[in-house]
């Protein structure tokens, strides 16, 4: 049996049940779920935690996508009792994005920890304490030096780019027409290039694929010439001194959570591979990128369906072109958008 519902729950259910019927309607109305400047506000509230001026939590405003700001409490994480092995490491406050799925539906369950002031936010922000294990069975290498970790990188870069699988990316690349010159190159969420302390072949090509794809189409011209210069830009707050240190030494700029929305625009290419949130849903409620790389599987959030909005963005604005299979990639489409 599952649990009881008391008048109390019913209660909570019928308002859970409005606010959902209100944000839907308020989404079918085409209004924005993550707006820029919605965006932006989120940013400086989340620069303030990472400054350390609320590592045990805070009030802070955000505004809903119903046009109204609420003031809500940060909760600090729980810190539960380690593992074995187990040694609790930093404090990272992140920004979560939530899907209009997952502001319109729920679960018996969820009723207990529904807070009704929050429920008008698809972002909010939180925090995750790194743990590391000591395990020296489970990590019997330590770091390697700087240095080390570069050759390591560019030592898988350039066996990629002498495989069939590069060749395949290449005749991609030279057949797309791309409607308006480019200015940037933005990668969000890549993954971290080191995973148990050691460089890791498919976190780097997937930093390959950015920096070659932004070179490709330097060479070809399609970038305005004032921005021809500019380094691919990359973010992902799971990095760690050490992956950026290695970044910053393979020629790429690294944004903070969330300057790669408030970078992204029209004549931008986005890059995403694999990631944990709804990028498409972001995408299509603030910009129309001139081309993209995703995963056309969304990511494996049960939230994550293709929304209305993202379906009819995908089909009437561009133009899809299959990736080329290869086992680092995933399910990568490529979406150029369509002349106007």
């Amino acid at each position: 049996m599952g649990p009881r519902t008391t008048p109390a729950d019913k209660e909570k259910l019928v308002q859970m049940d409005s606010i959902f019927r209100e944000i839907q309607t308020i989404y079918d109305a085409g209004t924005p779920i993550f707006a820029k400047e919605n965006i932006r506000q989120v940013g400086e509230e989340l620069r303030r935690f990472q400054d350390g001026k609320h590592n045990d939590g805070g009030n802070i405003t955000m505004r809903g996508v119903n046009g109204v700001d609420y003031e809500v409490f940060v909760h600090p994480p729980r810190r539960g009792p380690p593992r074995e092995n187990e040694v609790p490491g930093g404090l990272t406050w992140i920004i979560h994005y939530h899907a209009l799925e997952y502001l319109t539906s729920f679960k018996l369950s969820d009723i207990a920890v529904f807070d009704l002031q929050s429920a008008y936010l698809p972002m909010k922000i939180g925090a995750i304490i790194r743990t590391r294990n000591e395990n020296v069975k489970d990590t019997p290498l330590r770091p390697a030096p700087p240095e080390e970790d570069l050759t390591t990188y560019w030592a898988i870069e350039r066996e990629w780019k002498t495989s069939e699988h590069y060749a395949q990316l290449q005749e991609v690349l030279a057949n797309v027409e791309i409607p308006i010159p480019l200015t940037k190159v933005i990668a969000v969420a890549s993954g971290r290039p080191v995973v148990q302390t050691q460089v890791n072949k498919r976190r780097v090509l997937h930093h390959s694929l950015i920096s070659d794809l932004h070179s490709t189409l330097v060479r070809r011209g399609l970038f305005l010439p004032a921005a021809s210069s500019t380094k691919p830009y990359i973010q992902d707050p799971a990095y760690t001194q050490r992956d950026r240190d290695i970044l910053r030494s393979a020629e790429f700029t690294i944004l903070d959570d969330p300057q790669a929305w408030l970078e992204l625009d029209d004549s931008s290419v986005l890059v995403c591979i694999n990631a944990d949130f709804p990028v498409a849903d972001i995408v299509a409620d603030i910009c129309r990128p001139a081309l993209i790389i995703w995963d056309k599987k969304r990511g494996p959030h049960p939230y994550w369906t293709v929304t209305p909005r993202v379906k009819a963005m995908i089909e009437n604005e561009y133009i899809e072109t299959k990736f080329p299979d290869h086992e680092c990639f995933g399910n990568l489409v490529v979406l150029v958008r369509k002349t106007s």
